[in-house]
């Protein structure tokens, strides 16, 4: 996902979504673990969630229940045992579950976590969230490793466990420590996302598919990178022509809209070579003074500026208003391209038009001073998901905040902590990297293909780190897409990013839909407004879940079967799916009493114990 950075939200759409009263009922429910000393970060997330707070609707299982919870996970899954028993960090997660508690056939939904804190994430909204509280399931919203709280280091330790391997490892040791928790561990689990948290979901179901049952993967980049075998290879033109796509007629905007846009490109790239042109651009674009073009470099900075606004839009191009930024309007690229309808517009008509355009993408944001601000706003933050894009999430939790310690104080000369978005920019540099190009023929933009050499000179130079281009077709190419199974992706037209999706089904069982909308907006929640094709692609999902349930519970009472989960002792909540200390082994004794190993929940695989 190149040039994308991690999302976030600044106030949403204002709507009452179905929320969850999140109580810690101690007695109902086995505690996950010893309670830990909640910080009053934690207390104040609390009481906004509270505040935000609507009543969920009551299902058949009745009220849903929630708690928000940690647990201690390995650092390095890959590393020494010793290593790895010693070094740990707290990982969030919130459990979502009905009221009547799940039996030996309920499903487990794993929504994978995003690349921002587990508040941003919504936990408890969108359309899956409310069909796992229509159909009894068993919800765990975990908080993806270095974001927010579930940082294994602060200050970071340079990233060095940030990888994706690592983060896989984190959901499955999740996953199976929970069963464990409440005897499920023979339950089908289905892991869901959306954007980078839908790759993972679908990277799940391929490498861990004795413990994921089935993968719902809206809008991944998965196949966005070279070297993955298929037929035809990735296209890195295709997201320009995708976003030019959703700005002509065949997206419903204005027809001379792509034209004119490409002659916008063209006249700033042109006026920028001299001082009068640049001073032109100044003036009828209205720029505020920390914006002004300068310079040749400048009018270059600037048409990027303005066609990293366009192609965020079109990813968010959605059939409701107010997605991501209240002000923005339904099908923004539409609304925008009706400055750009006429076919004999001037220089002075096309930058000033321009200008109006963004307008429209950001809800007037950047030019609220009265000039136009491009130092630093962007189209609308970027939403992980259009989960979220309805708010956060609207629930409530009781913590004890009596037990709240003081947070730490930072150290003198410290490092700041990294931003989420400059912590998902590292993830893009390391292992999720999508080349973009642009033509300026093939597209409405200007020429500015993707140069591997220089992005991975700008990774170094940031990061200290080379891009692993080949990442994705080394571990999860097509030839090991088609031997797993159970896979559903979706992708909607208006999203440049469906040019790095699976739009087309792969086998019987990895199948694909596509639907009228905008990036990752199926799993969102729904609206009277989404077309034919967003509900058909919900309902497609929801029936390939139960299809996929139905199959793993036939299967558990026809062949025995043995939960990874079962494998474990799990009086200690470290270490786990890859570092598994089997007692009978000479020393592993000795290894273990010599660590300081404080429980944070003593389970057995019993069913007494789970009561």
């Amino acid at each position: 996902m190149v040039a994308m950075l991690a999302p976030k939200y600044a106030p949403r759409r204002s709507v009452v979504c179905a929320a969850l009263s999140l109580v810690i009922l101690f007695a109902l429910y086995p505690s996950t673990e010893a309670l830990r000393r909640f910080t009053p970060n934690d207390a104040k997330i609390a009481k906004e969630l509270k505040r935000k707070a609507a009543s969920a609707e009551n299902t058949s299982y009745g009220q849903p229940v929630a708690e928000l919870t940690s647990k201690l996970t390995s650092v390095d899954h890959f590393g020494s045992v010793q290593y790895s028993r010693n070094d740990t960090y707290s990982m969030r997660y919130i459990l979502i579950w009905p009221e009547t508690k799940p039996n030996a056939s309920s499903p487990i939904y794993l929504f994978c976590g995003q690349e921002v804190a587990l508040p941003e994430a919504s936990p408890g909204t969108g359309f899956y969230s409310a069909l796992a509280n229509s159909t009894g399931a068993l919800q765990i919203w975990p908080e993806h490793r270095y974001y927010a709280n579930s940082a294994p280091y602060t200050p970071t330790d340079n990233f060095a466990h940030f990888t994706i391997e690592q983060a896989l490892v984190d959901h499955v040791e999740l996953v199976l420590y929970v069963q464990n928790m409440f005897n499920l561990t023979t339950n089908p689990v289905i892991a869901i996302g959306s954007s980078y948290s839908g790759q993972l979901s679908s990277y799940l179901r391929m490498r861990y598919p004795d413990v994921i049952a089935g993968a719902i993967s809206s809008s991944p980049t998965s196949f966005g990178c070279p070297g993955l075998g298929l037929d035809p290879s990735y296209d890195p033109y295709g997201f320009a022509k995708v976003a030019t796509r959703a700005a002509s007629s065949e997206g419903g905007s204005a027809a001379a809209c792509p034209a004119n846009v490409q002659k916008f490109f063209q006249t700033i790239l042109s006026l920028g070579a001299s001082a009068s042109g640049r001073k032109t651009i100044n003036t009828e674009m209205s720029l505020c003074s920390d914006s002004t073009v300068a310079s040749d470099d400048d009018a270059q900075n600037l048409a990027l500026y303005v066609q990293d606004q366009w192609t965020t839009a079109a990813q968010y191009n959605a059939p409701i208003a107010d997605l991501g930024t209240t002000g923005v309007p339904a099908y923004r690229v539409r609304v925008a391209c009706n400055y750009f309808e006429s076919t004999t517009l001037t220089t002075t008509q096309l930058l000033g038009n321009m200008v109006s355009a963004l307008a429209v993408f950001n809800a007037n944001t950047t030019t609220s001073t009265g000039c136009l601000d491009t130092s630093g706003a962007t189209a609308e933050p970027e939403p992980e998901s259009a989960v979220t894009a309805e708010g956060p999430a609207e629930s409530v939790t009781t913590l004890d905040v009596s037990v709240a310690s003081p947070e730490a104080e930072p150290e003198p000369n410290a490092t700041p902590e990294p931003s989420s978005s400059d912590k998902f920019a590292y993830q893009v540099c390391n292992q999720d990297q999508t080349p973009v190009s642009f033509d300026g023929v093939t597209d409405m933009f200007f020429d500015y293909p993707f140069d591997l050499d220089e992005n991975d000179k700008e990774c170094v130079q940031q990061y200290g780190i080379h891009s692993q281009y080949n990442w994705a077709a080394y571990n999860f190419g097509l030839s090991a897409v088609r031997q797993s199974s159970n896979i559903f992706f979706t992708n909607g037209i208006y999203d440049p990013f469906i040019a790095c999706g699976p739009t087309v089904n792969i086998s019987a069982t990895i199948t694909a839909a596509v639907y009228e909308g905008c990036h990752a907006y199926d799993v969102g929640t729904p609206y009277p407004e989404d077309p034919p094709s967003v509900t058909a692609a919900r309902n497609q999902g929801a029936a390939l879940i139960a299809q996929w349930v139905q199959e793993y519970n036939t299967v558990k009472t026809q062949i025995p079967l043995s939960n990874a989960a079962n494998m474990f002792d799990l009086s200690y909540s470290l270490g786990g799916y890859t570092q598994m200390v089997n007692d009978t082994l000479t020393g592993s004794t000795l290894l273990r009493d010599q660590q300081v190993l404080n429980t944070s929940a003593s389970y057995s695989n019993s069913a007494a114990a789970m009561m």
